[in-house]
Formats: C-alpha cells, structure tokens, sequence
C-alpha cells in the first residue's frame, strides 16, 4: 500500500484524558468486565519541526486504559512521568535510551514504556533496564520508581517478567556485569519485594535478550549471538543496543535452570537466529519444548527507528513461529515452522496454559501480499492442526491482541481477543474485539484521536474505573 496509512502510529500523542465513555459498535460482551492495561511510547519528538530521529523503542512511555463493565468502555491514557518525560518536555532533550542517535544520555530516565505487571499488589510499568516505576491504576499518575528489598545486582533486565502458576511467584533476571558476568534468575513470592536469587548463571558474552522461557520446573535463557563487551557502555557516543555485535558464528544457547534448587543442567546449542519473543514453553518426556517468534539475525533492530518505519516500504520482513525442541541426553536443538503465518507480539491463555502444554497462539501479522513496514493483521495459530485464522481490515493496523477467559469455560480458546487497532484512513484508534474461538469481530469502541503503536499490556478482572 503505497499511502502508508499506519505513519500516525509513530505520531506524537500529546493530550492526556481521563474516564471518557466510547461510542460502542457491535457488542460488547456482558461477562467481559475488568480493565485493560496498555503501555507503549507516545512522543517520538520532542519538536515536531526537528524531525523524527527516536527509535521506537525509545518514544516516551504513556499508560492507556480501557475499563469494561456491562458492555460498556470508559478510557483513559496519561504519560508516565519519568525523568526522561521531564527532560524532554522541559530541555527538549530525548534520552539515547535503547537506540536513539543524536539524543542525550539522561541518568536514571527510567522510560519505562515496553510491559505492565503486578507485583506486591502494585502496579509496575517495565522496561529493560533494571529501574521499575509503579503507577496508580485508577487515575493512571506515577507514583515512584519502586525499589526491592534486596541488593541483587544487574544492570540489564527483560521487560518480559513470568508468575509461576504453581506459587504465584513473579519471576525474571538480571543481566549484571563485572569481573565475571552473570544472569542473576531471581523470584519474587506474592505480596513481597524480595528477589530471592533461584541461580547465577555465568557467561562470557553477555547477550541482549527481551524476553524469556518458563515451564513448570524449569527456566530456560535462550542466549542469543548478539553479544557486548561491557566496557563498550563507557562510550557514551553510542546507544545501547549499537554496542551488541552480532556474531553468528557463536550460535545460539539455551540455559536450562531447575527452578527447585538452581541447578544448571545443561547449555544446548542451535545455529544462530534473533528472536524478541518467547511464546510458551512445555516440558516432555526427556526434554522441553519452546515456541519462538524468530527471526534469521537482528537487523530488524535498526529497521525500527521511527524513520525508517515511516519511509519508504523497505525489505520485507516476516518473523517466523518456530518450535525448538530441547532433548536431554543430546546438546544440540532443532526446531520446525509451525505456522504459515508471520507472528509477533504473541500472547496465549496465559492463566491456564503457561509453561503447559497448549494449543492456540496469537500475534500481529503481516499480511505477505499485501506487505507494509507495520503489521496490519491478526493471526490465531492452531498448534495442533498447522492453521491460522487471520483478521484483517484494509487500512488498520493491530497491536498485541490479549486474550480473556470466559468466566467458568473449560475450552483453551472460550474467550474473547482485546486488540487496540489504529484505523488509518480515518486518523483513530479503537478497540477491537474479537471472538477467541471463530476470530471474528464481536464488537469495537472508537477512540476520538490515535493511539501510537505501543508494546505490551495486560488485563485483570478488577475494574478500576
């Protein structure tokens, strides 16, 4: 598509709004009440006559919030205010952050805008690096940077935390750096702020990874070749991610950590490949198996600064669900397509099925005959029989669809999907919603302005309205 209709999803959204009923279309189901979360970046310039020069990854973090309660959708949206949003409102400088050329290096910017999750009953907007900012989830306002009750070190994280659903316990890890450099896994038990350390994983090329794998008795860090030498961060010219080199030959590794006592079992090995996200993981007789949205190498990195994403329509670039399968008794892992589909951004029946064996995956997709420089479908993986179910609309652009279980269902997909999709022929966004099971639209509520394209969310059955 030659106009390019997704470009307002990389445009500043600068008014912030509180508790305002949407128009509705179609229907919204009763059972469906609780709040969606929503954060992702929302100024990518901070005068819009300078041009676009920010990654991504590095637009300032705004909170969005759709409230759901008897059919109805009340929203509200608010910037984080991070030292980073103060900078750039105030001195009209943007943080390098992740990989933004030209900016200035902010100390603590602590522009959280990737993932939202809960952790001792509070509210927690994440990114990768290790400082957490907790909001309010009724009225969206920052409340502080939140500290945990420990000194574990690390100066990188995932903005992929996991809760185990055995204990509840949250978990994730810390890429810290030293003498000898280490992933610190670390767990937290529910309605605390303690990192109980589960294992210290170490490593001598330390690896830039977003996300990773959890089964019920095992965490796996899958180590990928794009790797840092440390004392390349003391260059303060470069951004974070331009001191990764990508090293093929290296391969990639994947960590396999028993949870129960911290035990590294093994590091297998597969032939290079980048990924951002890890889908599910499951354990079988003798191994494990891992779903991943992969990629062939990490270009699609620099392919993400807002200028290329807003010129011209480039190399396609089509992320491949695969399924890697670990065996214990051998090193090396192999892996096979298990969908048609370009998938990213994935999310499953997360509160039944994680680190479980299942059936059905979602992601944003790009539609092959029709390719633009941002995913414009949805895509419903069956897993077991090899098919893909797509939702598309000419002119509107997905993001990360999250599933919700029907109250008291038993079937994997009994549910709805919540995505917030950017109309681009008519300058808003809504909230789509569709049925899990047959993929097809339930009902939407329209949003009056846009929505920039944001990352990762979540939804609880409380409303706070």
């Amino acid at each position: 598509m030659s106009e390019q209709l997704f470009k307002s999803g990389f445009s500043n959204l600068d008014h912030e709004q509180n508790a305002v009923p949407l128009k509705t279309q179609g229907r919204i189901p009763y059972w469906l009440n609780g709040t969606l979360f929503r954060n992702g970046p929302a100024k990518f310039s901070a005068n819009e006559n300078l041009g676009w020069h920010t990654h991504w990854f590095d637009g300032l973090a705004m909170l969005h919030k759709f409230s759901f309660c008897e059919g109805n959708v009340i929203y509200s949206n608010r910037y984080l205010r991070s030292n980073a949003y103060y900078s750039t409102l105030e001195k009209g400088q943007f943080n390098t952050g992740f990989g933004s050329k030209g900016g200035t290096r902010i100390k603590y910017a602590n522009n959280t805008n990737i993932n939202v999750a809960i952790l001792d009953d509070r509210f927690m907007a994440l990114s990768e690096t290790p400082g957490i900012i907790e909001f309010n989830p009724v009225n969206l306002e920052t409340v502080d940077v939140f500290n945990f009750d420990d000194s574990l070190g690390g100066q990188l994280t995932t903005a992929h935390p996991h809760y185990d659903l055995q204990t509840g316990r949250y978990i994730n890890f810390t890429t810290e750096f030293g003498r000898k450099h280490a992933y610190n896994l670390y767990s937290v038990a529910p309605h605390s702020r303690k990192r109980d350390l589960i294992a210290s994983v170490r490593t001598d090329r330390p690896a830039y990874m977003h996300s990773f794998a959890n089964t019920e008795n095992y965490v796996i860090i899958t180590e990928f070749p794009l790797v840092i030498d440390p004392r390349d961060l003391a260059n303060e010219q470069k951004t974070l991610i331009e001191n990764f080199t990508w090293k093929p030959d290296h391969g990639t590794l994947f960590r396999v950590v028993r949870k129960s006592d911290g035990i590294i079992l093994k590091t297998f090995e597969a032939e290079a490949f980048f990924s951002f996200h890890h889908v599910n993981a499951f354990e079988i007789n003798g191994g494990l198996v891992l779903d991943i949205c992969a990629l062939e190498d990490a270009k699609t990195i620099n392919h993400l600064q807002v200028s290329n994403l807003k010129g011209k329509t480039g190399e396609p670039i089509f992320v491949q669900l695969r399924r890697y399968t670990v065996k214990f008794d051998s090193r090396n892992v192999s892996y096979e397509v298990i969908s048609p589909a370009s998938i990213d951004l994935p999310r499953i029946n997360y509160g039944r099925y994680s680190g479980k064996s299942y059936r059905y995956a979602y992601g944003i997709s790009t539609n092959k005959d029709h390719y633009e420089n941002y995913p414009n479908q949805l895509a419903k993986a069956d897993l077991q029989r090899g098919t893909t179910t797509i939702w598309r609309q000419d002119g509107c652009y997905p993001g990360e669809p999250i599933f919700v279980q029907r109250p008291n269902s038993s079937d994997e997909d009994d549910g709805v999907v919540l995505s917030v999709v950017l109309d681009g022929r008519n300058s808003h966004s809504f909230l789509l919603v569709l049925d899990a099971q047959t993929f097809e639209e339930l009902g939407r509520a329209d949003v009056t302005h846009h929505i920039p394209f944001g990352f990762h969310g979540i939804f609880t059955g409380e409303q706070y309205m």
